[in-house]
């Protein structure tokens, strides 16, 4: 069986009077047809692109992608941002990245995504497997 391990470090010497510092190490079990992608995404806020076609997932059951998505441009205030059905949820900066667990719960709640730079584009690149038990 496939598996994707992460390690999220938080650490702070100046954020509070002590200094914090966190490690979690997680590994996920997944199946083995990722789907891993580079992509320049030149689409506006109206008409957002399709990244992630839910009904490829989705069945008739409710299922756990695992999914990765990273800015991939340095040009300062080239943003993506991320919607799942219409819903925005994250604002991906230059160099920035999101890592989170999809719980698909329906095969027309698809993963969008739209850049601020019509003209030129932003670099988006992203994996998703499917997360076994």
């Amino acid at each position: 069986m496939a598996s994707i391990s992460t390690r999220l470090s938080v650490r702070s010497r100046n954020l509070f009077t002590n200094a914090i510092g966190a490690r979690h190490d997680k590994t996920f079990n997944v199946t083995s047809d990722a789907d891993r992608r580079i992509k320049t995404v030149k689409e506006a806020s109206g008409s957002p692109a399709l990244l992630i076609d839910a009904s490829d997932y989705y069945t008739d059951t409710d299922i756990t992608l695992f999914v990765f998505l990273k800015n991939g441009t340095s040009t300062n205030g080239k943003n993506l941002f991320i919607l799942i059905g219409s819903q925005i949820i994250a604002r991906i900066k230059p160099g920035e990245y999101l890592l989170l667990p999809w719980h698909v719960t329906s095969a027309s709640a698809d993963l969008k995504v739209y850049s601020n730079d019509a003209t030129n584009g932003v670099k988006i690149e992203y994996f998703a497997a499917k997360m076994s038990t």
